[in-house]
């Protein structure tokens, strides 16, 4: 169930990750369908469109009509070099898809973690796919190996590797729950949400302390 946070006068609403992961999978799923509708109601048009055209070809032909059949002709090369296009692009699109997730789940903590990493590296490092070589292409580094080294090594993606820190799903600059040692007003939106959750008795009597100052 979604957590409901007071914080400086504001109830401000937040979800866990499961929550988010699984309103996530429905879309996804709507959006599958929706996909696969369009793709239904294309192809039943394209057929119909070829339909007519052949007919129209068939009477170009029985008119001896030259011009007419160049025509149709030029009418489905450019579609087929279009369809090839888009097959095309969407390999590329794929292909550099799951090389970005493949990155972020070897490398980094889960879950929101690795949306925000993959996100910076798409950002600072985009990624293209060779058709005829059949590789990823990088920008800004040389190879993949090169790219690992300096998401491990340079510190800026810490917030975001396995073994860093970040383990647990756990929000930055929150702290570990326990004794209180600020007060209510002094706590982050993402640690007043931690805090609910590991201490609820905790976070009530902070929260009833506030409402005393």
């Amino acid at each position: 169930m979604p957590v409901q946070i007071e914080h400086e006068g504001v109830t401000k609403t937040f979800y866990t990750q499961e929550e988010v992961d699984a309103e996530v999978k429905g879309l996804k799923v709507t959006n599958e369908n929706l996909k696969s509708e369009k793709a239904e109601l294309k192809a039943k048009a394209d057929d119909a469109a070829e339909q007519v055209r052949n007919a129209q070809e068939e009477a170009a032909k029985a008119a001896g009509d030259k011009e007419a059949l160049e025509r149709i002709s030029a009418e489905r090369e450019a579609e087929a070099q279009a369809s090839l296009n888009e097959l095309k692009n969407s390999i590329k699109t794929e292909k550099v898809n799951n090389f970005y997730n493949e990155l972020v789940t070897e490398l980094g903590a889960g879950g929101q973690h690795n949306e925000d990493l993959r996100d910076l590296l798409k950002a600072r490092f985009p990624a293209d796919y060779d058709m005829k070589e059949h590789t990823i292409k990088l920008g800004g580094v040389s190879s993949v190996d090169e790219l690992k080294k300096t998401i491990k090594e340079s510190g800026r993606y810490d917030p975001f590797l396995a073994g860093t820190g970040s383990k647990g799903g756990r929000s930055n600059g929150a702290t570990s729950t326990g004794a209180a040692t600020k007060k209510f007003n002094e706590y982050t939106s993402a640690e007043l949400v931690q805090l609910h959750r590991e201490s609820p008795e905790e976070y009530e009597r902070l929260r009833s302390t506030a409402s005393h100052l």
